[in-house]
């Protein structure tokens, strides 16, 4: 072989070479190093999760107040607000048209006696008839009825508190024309026990009890705790909301508290369910109670990327409500790098 020959067959080499050298993508070999990371166990355990709600505050006795019959309001004795005891007056109707009532069924009771007596002797004399006794005795029984009725009415058209209490809300003023059973005024009694109404899930129902222990915290009062426990569970749905709704009772009567404040509820049931555990570093791509965990599979370099519904957390532990199908371990640190399809090495385990 002639030394032109070989010295073409050199450069020949070369080229091949240099070209397979521009032709590797740095990029792919970029990923196909395995990124090393951190795993903890997950771990399966029972606990009781807790429920977060809001609910306005109001009063255990709450109630409209109103007049019985129709009529013109003569005078309203307290205003919106105004605390008031047991049996105090706040309102009454004109009286004028229903005393006059109360006259005439009263002078038509007096007359149906008076014929019923008459009656009563002539039928002993054998002048009247038994049906013609009867029917006055008939007519008597009316008009007292009549009577009873209007002098019921007469009771009624005056406005009474019926516990001690707050008036919450006025609607009427004087001078007004009111129609039987119009709201007047909107009751709260202080008598009985502040509580809050809340709308829970059927996943949530579930999981509640009567007297399970709760906190509640307001506005008004920040950085002050209150204690309350639940005490009744509705058995049906809300069809507008689409929740079902708990009452929760507080404990404490001796703060001043007032009817409408927003409280912030948070529930500790006694029933207590299984669930994952991971630290809350394991979670990424994290929105709203979903988030990206990544797993070890068997215990090789090989990943998987799932999608969890998260729970509560507890410390530096996110619960997680979406099976995980025996996952054992999950990555802890290093996920920020890690796709569906990366490479894996443990540097270390919590």
């Amino acid at each position: 072989m002639s030394n032109n020959a070989i010295i073409f067959g050199l450069i020949a080499v070369a080229v091949l070479s240099w070209g397979c050298a521009q032709n590797q993508d740095p990029a792919n070999e970029e990923a196909a190093k395995p990124v090393p990371v951190t795993t903890a166990p997950v771990v399966y355990q029972e606990i009781g999760q807790t429920i977060k709600r809001s609910g306005l505050l109001a009063t255990g006795s709450e109630a409209r107040l109103s007049f019985k019959i129709g009529g013109i309001v003569r005078q309203m004795f307290v205003d919106e607000g105004a605390s008031v005891s047991g049996g105090q007056l706040l309102a009454v109707l004109n009286l004028s048209e229903i005393n006059a009532q109360v006259d005439l069924a009263r002078a038509s009771y007096e007359k149906a006696g008076r014929d019923h007596e008459r009656v009563s002797a002539l039928y002993g004399d054998s002048v009247a008839t038994l049906e013609a006794l009867q029917d006055t005795k008939t007519a008597l029984d009316a008009a007292r009825a009549n009577l009873e009725i209007a002098q019921f009415n007469l009771q009624h058209a005056r406005i009474v508190a019926p516990a001690n209490g707050k008036i919450l809300k006025r609607f009427v003023e004087e001078n007004e024309l009111v129609s039987s059973g119009t709201p007047v005024f909107y009751f709260g009694s202080s008598e009985a026990s502040w509580i809050i109404r809340l709308g829970v899930t059927d996943r949530e129902l579930v999981r509640i009890s009567l007297l399970d222990s709760a906190e509640v915290t307001f506005d008004a009062y920040p950085g002050e705790k209150f204690t309350g426990s639940v005490t009744e569970i509705s058995e049906s749905v809300d069809v507008r909301s689409g929740t079902f709704e708990v009452e929760v009772t507080l404990h404490e009567k001796n703060a001043r508290l007032v009817s409408g404040f927003v409280a912030r509820v948070t529930l500790f049931p006694a029933k207590r369910s299984k669930h994952y555990l991971i630290p809350i570093e394991g979670l990424v791509e994290a929105a709203g109670d979903s988030a990206f965990i990544f797993t070890v599979v068997d215990s090789s370099d090989q990943i998987q990327k799932l999608k969890v519904h998260v729970g509560q957390i507890i410390g530096n532990q996110a619960v997680i409500l979406s099976d995980l199908n025996g996952t054992s371990w999950v990555i802890t640190a290093g996920n920020a790098y890690l796709t569906g399809e990366s490479k894996i090495i443990q540097v270390d385990t919590h």
